[in-house]
């Protein structure tokens, strides 16, 4: 994960990027393996962060 893709999301936390953007970085993050972006999602979708946990 250390080439970050050129996107406006990569300078942002989750709490200032934009549905998209959240959308944009979670499925980055998937592609990496990670759940970075999942808990920002989840609360995006009315659903508590552990969701599924």
């Amino acid at each position: 994960m250390s080439n970050l893709p050129d996107e406006s999301w990569t300078t942002k936390p989750g709490q200032d990027m934009t549905d998209e953007e959240v959308d944009q970085a979670r499925a980055y993050y998937m592609a990496q393996g990670s759940r970075s972006m999942e808990g920002e999602w989840l609360r995006r979708h009315g659903l508590p962060e552990n969701y599924g946990d």
